[in-house]
């Protein structure tokens, strides 16, 4: 009975439809969640985009080939402004994110494509009661490799959490999501993997290794040179 209760829910057409952003309908969206402190990325949209605007839901940068959605932090902000994008025509969304390391095998710098992303934000629920993972569309990730491939930038694969309350990110949870063998951890990709699987449109998320978090301490790497030169190498290829 839940079952089919969930799926009638998910059926349900809703109330408030998404507005398409004028001026910013293309087929492919690149997601960029969030900046470094050097501001390394806004410099380099707003030098190299045919046109930019700011908006109550993140900023709107305009490419030959694609749109860029930058600075929506947070799951539910990722949602509203994809929902706009997407009812103005995109069918494939990147995510270009920063996520901490939860496991010892990943450290600040590193490269990582999410396999799997559990959700612990509140706004994939909406889209899919009941459903706590989500994956991205499998020819979408194979073309991220592929780029990568074709750069020669190695990278790896990973299991990411999605969480809304990072100052929570307390020594017991950590432990209970590497029993599960998460790795990684951001605020947005199961929520966009939902959202895709939702409207079905392709997704994908490529993450940088910014910060660590381990039993007994959190270790800051967002300032580090050597993050910088991995956004140049690995998200500016794709912009």
């Amino acid at each position: 009975m839940v079952g089919s209760a969930n799926a009638a829910e998910m059926k349900e057409e809703s109330l408030v439809r998404a507005k398409p952003f004028r001026d910013f309908r293309k087929k492919k969206v690149l997601y960029i969640p969030a900046d470094l402190p050097s501001r390394l990325l806004q410099k380099h949209l707003k030098t190299n985009a045919a046109k930019g605007k700011p908006t109550l839901f993140g900023e709107f940068y305009l490419f030959k080939e694609s749109v860029v959605l930058f600075q929506a932090m947070g799951a539910p902000l990722a949602v509203l402004a994809l929902e706009g994008l997407i009812a103005g025509g995109a069918r494939e969304i990147i995510i270009l994110g920063f996520s901490g390391s939860l496991a010892p095998q990943f450290s600040i710098g590193d490269t990582a494509i999410v396999s799997r992303a559990w959700s612990e934000e509140g706004t994939s629920p909406h889209y899919f009661p009941g459903k706590s993972v989500f994956s991205p569309s499998p020819d979408m990730k194979r073309r991220v490799e592929g780029t990568l491939d074709s750069l020669g930038l190695p990278y790896r694969e990973a299991e990411l959490v999605s969480m809304d309350a990072p100052c929570r990110e307390t020594p017991s949870w950590l432990k209970k999501q590497t029993a599960k063998g998460i790795g990684l951890v951001d605020m947005e990709t199961s929520a966009v993997f939902a959202l895709a699987e939702f409207h079905g449109v392709e997704s994908a998320a490529l993450m940088i290794v910014s910060d660590e978090l381990r039993p007994d301490i959190w270790k800051d790497g967002f300032s580090r040179k050597d993050l910088r030169e991995r956004v140049k190498e690995y998200f500016f290829p794709f912009i």
